[in-house]
């Protein structure tokens, strides 16, 4: 790791070279950095500051200059009795790799700022503004800016540049992202005055491309139509045999469009070039585009792309420039379709589209890596800019026992900021994670398999570890990915993410929540969660726990979508959704989105205000919402079932299900889509007083034990299959109750089932709730949260009475929603 940018507080000059190299600390250090739950250290204690030097001592007046040589001079000398301490002086720490901290002898350790000083790791490059030049003085025939000439006229004379190369500034690259493809880094960020600038791009602002600006002139198969559980084989193609399917071919549509993407590729090379054969080849920057990109959401709404430009076809366009023929040609398939009613997207990493400002381009063609910056009001005078160039996490804690990170920032990477792999009762607390590509924390790793078939595991999430006090913000993906515990046998990962704040993330990626519960056991509560374009909580697992959060101003860039989503799964059971605020979730959103069998869901004490659904019960069974307050609610929730359109078999992803309920719930040996009998009959016991149905649950199958893929007279009969409680295909076992609607909506039950709805199948459904037009018929008060129990008239409501206005008062006052002050 380099040494320093700049450093605050004092220093103590000297160096001690005779002292112990793991002296104690000469001045006791204030307890907010000591060990979580300790007296503070009780074992070696070392220094680590910006401008400490090689061979230092360690002490705090000749401390280290790096935190690997800290972590050295402890390794094997701490234990769970004798807990090392490494407090970081303030500063700033630029950062050029990871800092690894693995196995026992690095265990029992704190990394703490000292006394509240700031510390902070960037893995941001300075660009000072003198360092930049006018576009103007560039001059002469250097082909690493021969790019010059893409620049807009118009906006030549407020364009600086900046040469990264000479600097040995790293420049990335852009790489395919987006829903269900595997995550990479990020291509780095320009920040100025901690804002993010905008990729060069067409069309500005917040205006988009839509399917009717480019329309489909080839359109193939969509990544998706590759996974298991769409092939007729039930296998999925290999990873890289799928980045090299073709990429959909697009017709210029709009006559804004054809009179300016001609330069936006190479023109295409007929008959050499064809959707599957594109070699490099060589490409005149001083004219074409190099490297652009359309990003954005082609089919679907919830799934986000980005497709690479190959070729342009000018040769498209008749006399009167009218769009004919194809004009666009892209690498890499999209995961779905290549455009639909939904489709939203731009054109990326364009310098001929540097027009506006804010809007940068960094060339990276044939080794030029210079930056193009049109910066706000036209000078980059009095700005404090910065490249993100790092491409790691900053910490990696791997195989360790009771590490803790305390107090420190960490700014800048085009990766995630902390990865924890299988390790025990590790702790980040008072953190600050920003401006990070990916997830600001991942807790355990998943399967390289999409998360909507069922090979997709998650793995190495330990246990007994901790993400709190902390805020994370301006991230590109999510905040916690929180993995841990074993669904095979129900052991617990008890891993907790609480008292954060966590907005402005899922920048760049979708499917990306502030907090991932995946595995058995582990809980988000008492966050703050606002400002993101997607969910806030994804659940895919057990037991897990989501309480007492503060959701606000989510999914707004989503649609079919909800601030906590689950689904695909009968076997995701005991999940609790407790105690919670949902504030303003627009749009075709949910604040539960209970999805595609999801089961076993308990939702209670939660407070929904200005949100278009409530809750989504979709074809699952064995979800309990009870004792909810909805104030300003569009609809209370609604229902979707199997029996839709026909009672068409097999259901709608019911490979993905069955698979599911299988791979817990069905007795072999392990192997495959089975589970040993040991294992199910631990399932059985755990749940059986929750779901005392639970070893009658059935997929309607036929003698064969394949799932049911008609409606017979001696097996997969009607009833076996749409009507008996026990099959996983009836969305028995339901309930709703006691719920206060306040100036909300009824429950909308489905009208395309023949008749049927959820209530259909569970007598008494929503039948115990109140609904008023105003808080004050019932006495409540939005701003706390509370009734007022001496005029509320739920005192003498059947199915509420005083106990419940207690309970209430007592469980959810909106003091205790969200992080302690």
């Amino acid at each position: 790791m380099p040494r320093h940018v700049r450093s605050r507080g004092r220093r103590t000059a000297g160096a001690l070279a005779t002292a112990l190299l793991l002296a104690v600390a000469p001045a006791a250090p204030s307890a907010a950095a000591a060990a979580p739950g300790g007296p503070g250290p009780s074992g070696p204690t070392v220094y680590v500051a910006p401008d400490g030097r090689d061979g230092a001592a360690g002490t705090l007046e000749d401390p280290f200059g790096t935190v690997e040589e800290a972590r050295d001079a402890l390794a094997g000398r701490t234990d769970a009795r004798h807990r090392g301490t490494v407090y970081l002086r303030g500063g700033v720490y630029e950062t050029s790799r990871t800092v690894e901290l693995t196995g026992p002898g690095n265990s029992h350790v704190t990394y703490a700022a000292y006394r509240g000083e700031e510390v902070e790791f960037t893995g941001a490059r300075t660009l000072p503004g003198d360092a930049f030049r006018p576009l103007s003085e560039i001059t002469g025939e250097d082909p690493r800016w021969s790019s010059r000439a893409r620049v807009p006229e118009a906006v030549r004379d407020q364009v600086y540049v900046y040469d990264l190369g000479a600097e040995g500034i790293p420049t990335g690259s852009l790489n395919k992202n987006g829903f269900n493809w595997q995550a990479r880094p990020f291509a780095p960020e320009l920040v100025a005055d901690d804002t993010a600038q905008t990729l060069a791009q067409y069309p500005n602002g917040d205006a988009q491309l839509d399917s009717s600006a480019l329309g489909v002139a080839a359109a193939f198969e969509g990544a998706r139509d590759h996974f298991s559980d769409k092939t007729p084989d039930g296998t999925t193609l290999p990873y890289e045999e799928m980045l090299e399917l073709p990429g959909p071919v697009y017709r210029v549509d709009s006559p804004e469009i054809a009179g300016r993407y001609a330069s936006w590729a190479p023109p295409a090379d007929l008959p050499e070039e064809t959707v599957t054969n594109q070699p490099e080849r060589p490409i005149d920057t001083t004219v074409h585009e190099t490297d652009g990109w359309l990003a954005g959401y082609f089919g679907n709404n919830y799934g986000n792309d980005r497709v690479r430009i190959y070729s342009v076809g000018a040769e498209g366009l008749d006399d009167d420039g009218a769009a004919a023929g194809w004009n666009i040609r892209t690498t890499y398939p999209t995961m779905y379709a290549a455009t639909d009613k939904w489709t939203s997207f731009v054109a990326q990493n364009l310098l001929s589209e540097l027009d506006a400002e804010g809007e940068y381009y960094i060339d990276r063609y044939d080794g030029a890596d210079v930056l193009y910056y049109y910066p706000p009001g036209g000078t980059v005078a009095d700005k404090d800019i910065t490249l993100t160039a790092f491409d790691q996490p900053f910490f990696v804690l791997e195989g360790v026992t009771g590490v803790t990170l305390d107090g420190l920032t960490l700014n800048g990477s085009t990766n995630s900021g902390v990865r924890l792999l299988d390790a025990e009762s590790c702790t980040l607390q008072r953190m600050v994670i920003r401006n990070v590509s990916l997830d600001a924390v991942q807790i355990g790793e998943a399967s390289d398999a999409i998360t909507a078939v069922a090979e997709y595991t998650t793995s190495r999430g330990g246990h007994d570890n901790r993400v709190v006090d902390s805020t994370l913000h301006d991230l590109g993906g999510g905040g916690v990915f929180l993995a841990g515990g074993d669904r095979d046998t129900l052991e617990r990962g008890d891993n907790v993410v609480e008292h954060n704040e966590i907005y402005n993330f899922s920048k760049l990626a979708t499917y990306t929540p502030a907090g991932y519960l995946y595995g058995v056991g582990n809980t988000f509560r008492r966050n703050h969660v606002h400002d993101a374009p997607h969910m806030a909580v994804q659940i895919m697992g057990n037991d897990m726990v989501v309480s007492h959060n503060r959701f606000e101003r989510l999914v707004t860039n989503a649609s079919d979508q909800g601030v906590i989503y689950s689904g695909r799964d009968y076997t995701y059971l005991n999940n609790e959704i407790a105690y919670n605020y949902f504030g303003e979730v627009a749009g075709n959103n949910q604040a539960i989105y209970m999805d595609d069998g999801m089961s076993g869901m308990t939702v209670h004490h939660n407070y929904f205000s200005e949100v278009e659904h409530g809750l989504f019960y979709n074809a699952g069974h064995s979800n309990v919402a009870s004792d909810n307050v909805f104030l300003g609610v569009r609809f209370s929730g609604h229902d979707k079932l199997y029996h839709e359109g026909g009672r068409r078999l097999p259901v709608p992803n019911a490979k993905v299900v069955v698979e599911r309920f299988n791979d817990m719930l069905r007795v072999g040996d392990g192997s495959g889509f089975t589970n040993t009998p040991e294992n199910v009959e631990r399932w059985y016991r755990h749940y059986e007083r929750q779901y005392p149905n639970i070893r009658d649950w059935y997929v309607p199958a036929d003698s064969a034990g394949q799932p049911c893929a008609e409606i017979g007279t001696e097996e997969c009969t009607a009833p076996e299959v749409w009507e008996n409680p026990d099959s996983v295909y009836v969305p028995a076992h339901n309930e709703l109750t006691r719920s206060v609607l306040i100036d909300t909506g009824d429950f909308a039950y489905t009208d395309d089932a023949d008749g049927l709805t959820i209530a259909t199948f569970n007598p008494g459904f929503d039948a115990v709730r109140v609904s008023v037009g105003e808080p004050s018929e019932v006495s409540f008060d939005p701003e706390t949260g509370r009734f007022d129990p001496r005029t509320s008239r739920l005192n003498e409501e059947d199915g509420f009475g005083p106990r419940w206005v207690r309970e209430w008062n007592r469980a959810f006052p909106l003091e205790g929603v969200g992080p302690r002050a």
